[in-house]
């Protein structure tokens, strides 16, 4: 208890002093992973939760630099501490088929009512017969239906040049321990030919109304211990899981102020 104690405070004066926590990095041969984590604002209520923004972002590269060699990542799955908490009664429903195939636009005039976030993905296409290409897209998140119990966050990708689209459908569960709210996916069947996934990054935040009242699609507390102000803990966990059976973990720390 005395060495929580004192781990506790180290970190309490850590935070005033100004250092923050940076983005965690994993490898395994010539593989490397990151993954960052935000959440706005980190000045919460101790005791009860409120509305924030979560933003989650990770890449995968080769030390070598040699991007041919990558391995294919085919699952993300994000884990969230159990501080988090998700609310989605009240908000309309989007299904896959009304947002694949449909541009930004039109997934927006279709689903504009279920969007709950945005973010970016980054991955090089390998087509037989083309050299490599870099194909960057927009991601919208809208709010998915349930599939055996768990809800879906339904993450449609759409790229300009050249155009088109596909879905991430990630699966929200619930489960014991620290972390909480697990978020994972698995890269479309139709795009494991071509898709080498080397960047994504997703901002989780919506304010809406609910029986009269105002809600947050996602919000959390700050449960730093009696007596202190000010806490660093382990926000969330990222696995990677590659096509040729390599696995990483990796886990960001995010600090947070008591409110009042």
């Amino acid at each position: 208890m005395r060495a929580a104690r004192l781990l506790t405070a180290a970190t309490a004066l850590l935070l005033c002093l100004g250092i923050s926590a940076q983005a965690e990095r994993n490898g395994e041969g010539d593989l490397v992973v990151t993954f960052d984590t935000a959440m706005h604002p980190t000045r919460l209520p101790r005791q009860t939760v409120a509305p924030v923004a979560v933003r989650v972002a990770g890449d995968v590269q080769l030390a070598s630099g040699n991007t041919a060699q990558l391995p294919q990542l085919r699952t993300i799955s994000v884990a969230i501490n159990r501080q988090g908490r998700l609310f989605d009664r009240g908000l309309p429903i989007c299904h896959v088929g009304e947002i694949e195939p449909a541009s930004e636009r039109a997934a927006r005039r279709v689903c504009g009512g279920s969007i709950v976030g945005s973010g970016h993905v980054t991955l090089q296409a390998r087509i037989p017969t083309q050299p490599l290409f870099t194909v960057k897209a927009k991601l919208l998140a809208f709010n998915g239906p349930r599939r055996s119990g768990d809800k879906l966050i339904l993450a449609q990708a759409y790229a300009r040049k050249p155009p088109g689209a596909f879905v991430l459908s990630f699966r929200v569960s619930r489960r014991p321990g620290l972390f909480g709210t697990v978020m994972s996916t698995t890269l479309p069947r139709r795009t494991q030919h071509w898709a080498y996934l080397t960047h994504f990054d997703m901002t989780l935040h919506r304010i809406y109304t609910f029986r009269g009242q105002p809600r947050s699609y996602i919000s959390a507390a700050c449960s730093a211990p009696a007596g202190f102000d000010t806490v660093l803990f382990p926000f969330a966990r990222a696995t990677y899981d590659f096509a040729n059976g390599q696995s990483l973990t990796t886990t960001a720390a995010q600090s947070c102020r008591v409110a009042g």
